[in-house]
């Protein structure tokens, strides 16, 4: 059975293909359903495989697992759960990235032209929503995509390595915005073409349990965050570069001065919101690759 063509070789994919390679990553046949989903979402034409795995960037797959499977398998969701130690979230993401390399024909220095690179081209991002630790009134990521929280759901979408937010001493959420201010910004987005439909796209906002917890110490809701983190990473035009696409980003904001301010997204409900790890007062941004949607896909079996 076909799964597809791998970019940017366009090797043809297999499901026994599939099978030889998570072997050789160290998969358990139990993990071959989210592998297979994962992949299909790799493979989908809106996450744009092609650039991310032949472009100059530092790129990385970021797959973020939902619902019932997560303990089903031991998906890591909590403490350290994109790290070391994590049998399923590990394996997987080296097969995923074997797939890419001995199928996609994804290596340096042809076809793969990354400048420098990145560890994550062994092992990628893998982890799941720690839902246990969602505040009251949030939605996983699966259920607000469409589907059942009895549903097990992959969501894939290539990145840039992801900025870390360490706030520490923030004692109110006007403070802990304002972190988010200093570290993340619509140019995080652009790409190296500067692109303004890069304002289109939906990053990945990984929140921390406890810094989820400060946000909701007020009885925000995930859309109060959400409009939030919009209002306080908007960067003033002036700032914009001059040798990117001015006019194009004007045809899709409209008339722009130089004090108006320019957001991360074209609105707040872009952004992909998933509580990520365990104790400790971090999360990460990731700004997807130019043209980079993510991509959900139901897991069966």
């Amino acid at each position: 059975e076909i799964l597809g063509q791998v970019p940017p070789a366009m090797g043809t994919l297999t499901v026994e293909l599939a099978a030889v390679h998570a072997a050789m990553a160290g998969c358990r046949p139990g993990y071959m359903p989210l592998l297979i989903a994962a992949l299909e979402g790799f493979l989908d034409p809106n996450a744009n495989a092609r650039l991310a795995l032949s472009g100059t960037g530092t790129s990385q797959w970021v797959v973020v697992v939902n619902g019932p499977i997560v303990k089903a398998l031991g998906i890591g969701c909590g403490q350290g759960a994109a790290g070391k130690g994590h049998h399923v979230n590990g394996s997987i993401g080296y097969a995923i990235n074997l797939i890419a390399y001995g199928v996609g024909g994804s290596r340096p220095p042809m076809i793969d032209r990354s400048t420098l690179a990145s560890p994550a081209d062994y092992v990628c991002w893998v982890f799941g929503e720690n839902e246990d630790a969602l505040p009251s009134g949030w939605k996983p990521l699966h259920v607000e995509r469409g589907y059942k929280s009895t549903d097990s759901v992959v969501t894939v979408m290539a990145s840039y390595p992801p900025v870390e937010n360490n706030d520490h001493w923030s004692a109110s959420i006007e403070e802990h915005m304002r972190w988010w201010r200093n570290i993340a910004s619509p140019l995080l987005n652009m790409g190296g073409a500067g692109v303004p439909q890069v304002i289109e796209l939906s990053p990945i906002i990984a929140l921390g349990p406890e810094h989820a917890q400060l946000v909701t110490s007020e009885k925000w809701q995930k859309d109060d965050f959400r409009k939030a983190f919009w209002e306080q990473t908007r960067i003033p035009f002036s700032t914009w570069p001059s040798a990117c696409d001015r006019k194009g980003l004007a045809e899709i904001m409209g008339p722009l001065g130089d004090d108006e301010l320019i957001p991360i997204t074209l609105t707040p409900d872009r952004f992909l919101v998933v509580i990520a790890g365990g104790d400790g007062k971090q999360s990460h941004f990731f700004s997807p690759f130019p043209g980079s949607f993510p991509v959900s896909k139901l897991v069966t079996f």
